[in-house]
C-alpha cells in the first residue's frame, strides 16, 4: 500500500518544450497545493524542472513525466504509471496520453470534477495528515485501449455556438481534460467553410480549438450530419433525391439513398468536405437528430429496411472518404440488434448509442453538450 505524501518537497521533471505536458504539470502543481492546504501544511509551490536538463540529487523526491513522440496519424492515448517511496513515473503513449495519465493519478487520489463548475477534493486522512492513499499495488496501471472506436468523446452541437462564450469553452475543455475525454466532436461547417461563423460564434469555436490544443484533445468532425451532404436547396431542382413519405417527397429529414442522383450528389459533397478537413481522422455521420429511423418509402427504397438504407448512405460517404483520405474513419449510427446483410466498408465503425439516449451517455449541466463513450460499463 502506498500513500502519496504531500509534505515532501516533490520536484516535477517535465519536458518543458511540450505544451500539453507542461499544462498537465501545472495541473499537478495546483492539485498538490490544494492537498497541502487541506492537510494544514504551510504553502509551498512545487517546482517544475526540464526533464531534459541535469538530473537532480538522488535525495530529491521526483515525479517524472515522459511520453512517446509518435508521428502524425499514430496518436495513441494510452498511459501507465508506477510509484515508489520517493519516485513516481508517468508515461504516456503520446503527450495527450501523458495528460490522461496525470488526471488518472489525481482521480486515484480522490479528485472529482462532476461538472465544469464543480470540484471535489480528497478527504483528509486524520491518522496520516498530508498522506493520501494512492493504490494497493506498485505495479503499472493498465493502459486505456487506443481503439479508435472506444475514444471518450465530447459532442458539441450547432446550438452551442449560439449559447456559449469563449469563457464557457475554457471551463468546458478543462473539465473534459480532467475527466480524460479523448476527443472533441465539432459539427461540420456549412458550405465547407467557417465563413458563416462570426462574432461570438467565431469566438466560441476558436476558443474550443485553442483549449483542445492546450490539453491535446483530438478534433473530430460531424454528428447528426449525414444529410449535410444532400443540401436542402436541391429540393427545388430535383425532388427525387429526397425522402418519400405517404407518396410525397419531403425536404426534411434524411433523403432517398437509392436514387443514383442522390449517390452522385452525396459523393461530390462529401469529397469537398473531406478535402477541406485533411487533418481530421474521424468523421461522425449520423441521420438527422430524433429522426434516425425516418428514411424513404419510394418504390425503390421499399426493398430495403431503414437500417439498410442507412448503410447504403454511409457506405457511399465511406467510399468518398477513402478516395480523399484512406487513413480516416467514419462513425455511423446503428442500434444493437439491428444489423443487416449489407456489408460495411472497412473505414466505418458503429456508434450504438447517441447523445440523448439513456445508456453510455452523460449530459452535462449545459444543454446540448454531451459526453459519449462507445463502451458498455
Amino acid at each position: 500500500m502506498f500513500f502519496f505524501d504531500v509534505s515532501k518537497d516533490w520536484l516535477i521533471l517535465c519536458p518543458l518544450n511540450e505544451n500539453v505536458a507542461r499544462q498537465a504539470a501545472d495541473e499537478l502543481v495546483r492539485a498538490i497545493s490544494f492537498l497541502r492546504r487541506q492537510a494544514g501544511l504551510p504553502p509551498k509551490q512545487t517546482d517544475i524542472a526540464d526533464a531534459l536538463g541535469p538530473a537532480p540529487d538522488d535525495s530529491v523526491p521526483v515525479i517524472i513525466f515522459n511520453f512517446e513522440n509518435r508521428g502524425a496519424g499514430e496518436l495513441r492515448i494510452g498511459f501507465s504509471w508506477r510509484f515508489g517511496k520517493d519516485r513516481i513515473e508517468f508515461h504516456g503513449e503520446s503527450a495527450p496520453g501523458l495528460c490522461n495519465c496525470v488526471f488518472h493519478f489525481l482521480d486515484q487520489l480522490g479528485f472529482r470534477w462532476p461538472n465544469p463548475a464543480r470540484e471535489k477534493l480528497p478527504q483528509v486522512d486524520l491518522v496520516r495528515p498530508g498522506q493520501y492513499l494512492l493504490a494497493s499495488s506498485s505495479a503499472y496501471q493498465p493502459s486505456r485501449k487506443p481503439d479508435i472506436a472506444k475514444r471518450r468523446r465530447l459532442v458539441i452541437s450547432r446550438n452551442d455556438f449560439f449559447m456559449f462564450s469563449p469563457k464557457d469553452a475554457e471551463n468546458l475543455l478543462l473539465w473534459a481534460a480532467r475527466n480524460r475525454i479523448d476527443a472533441l466532436i465539432l459539427p461540420l461547417d456549412k458550405n465547407n467553410s467557417s465563413s458563416h461563423l462570426f462574432g461570438k460564434i467565431q469566438g466560441f469555436r476558436d476558443a474550443l480549438l485553442n483549449e483542445a490544443k492546450k490539453y491535446g484533445l483530438i478534433i473530430e468532425r460531424g454528428g447528426w450530419d449525414l444529410s449535410f451532404f444532400v443540401p436542402r436547396r436541391y429540393f427545388f431542382i430535383n425532388r427525387g433525391i429526397f425522402r418519400m413519405d405517404s407518396g410525397k417527397r419531403r425536404m426534411r429529414y434524411n433523403f432517398c439513398p437509392t436514387n443514383p442522383d442522390t449517390i452522385a450528389l452525396l459523393t461530390e459533397e462529401a469529397k469537398k468536405c473531406f478535402q477541406s478537413h485533411p487533418n481530421v481522422q474521424v468523421f461522425h455521420l449520423w441521420p438527422d437528430r430524433f429522426h434516425e429511423m425516418s428514411w424513404c418509402s419510394c418504390p425503390s427504397c421499399r426493398a430495403f429496411t431503414m437500417e439498410e438504407q442507412n448503410r447504403i448512405a454511409v457506405n457511399t460517404a465511406a467510399d468518398a472518404l477513402k478516395a480523399v483520405n484512406p487513413n480516416a474513419f467514419i462513425s455511423f449510427y446503428e442500434r444493437p440488434g439491428e444489423e443487416c446483410d449489407i456489408p460495411l466498408r472497412d473505414n466505418l465503425f458503429r456508434q450504438e448509442y447517441l447523445p440523448g439516449e439513456d445508456r453510455e451517455i452523460w449530459p452535462l449541466e449545459a444543454p446540448g453538450v454531451f459526453l459519449i463513450e462507445n463502451v458498455k460499463k
